[in-house]
């Protein structure tokens, strides 16, 4: 394990950016870097609350909002909202997690409330998440399919997941 505590943000983020231009996304270092980058930014927002949340909403086939994650956070969706989006963001720290951790890319179920029932992005948040997914070095012809495709995935393997320990439990920190 590196001794992370002594690296700059700028340093962290540099790591993480040359992991993912190498293809090393599924490398331990890889895995250590994206957690501490959490760890320093979440500021109320934690990898094992919202993966436990998203897997928890995944067994029971719905999706989930990002105001419900907010709120699995002990967070208002006021004091959420500018830490879960963008480059950098909780999203976007959750989407690497999963990917490296091979897990499906839960954030796909993660949607505005207006589509919880359909599980629908909006334009901004769909090119958002595959512009991570492609990041991280997933192939993304058309995004709608591939959206449909990682709800899907998510569906299936937390249904195989109803009787494994929490899978939170694997979050390092």
């Amino acid at each position: 394990m590196a001794n992370l505590e002594i690296k700059s943000d700028a340093d962290i983020d540099q790591w993480i950016a040359n992991h993912e231009r190498a293809g090393k996304t599924r490398s331990t270092l890889y895995q250590e870097l994206i957690v501490d980058r959490n760890r320093r930014h979440g500021k109320g927002l934690d990898l094992a609350t919202s993966i436990a949340a998203m897997t928890r909403s995944a067994r029971e086939k719905r999706y989930i909002s990002y105001g419900d994650l907010a709120a699995a956070n002990g967070l208002t969706w006021s004091k959420a909202r500018l830490r879960m989006n963008g480059k950098h963001g909780h999203m976007d720290d959750l989407l690497a997690y999963c990917h490296s951790h091979e897990m499906p890319l839960l954030t796909a179920i993660v949607v505005g409330r207006d589509h919880l029932d359909s599980g629908e992005m909006d334009d901004e948040t769909i090119n958002g998440f595959v512009a991570g997914s492609r990041r991280l070095g997933v192939s993304v012809s058309e995004p709608v399919a591939f959206l449909k495709q990682c709800q899907s995935e998510c569906f299936e393997w937390a249904a195989r997941q109803a009787d494994a320990p929490d899978v939170a439990d694997t979050v390092e920190e």
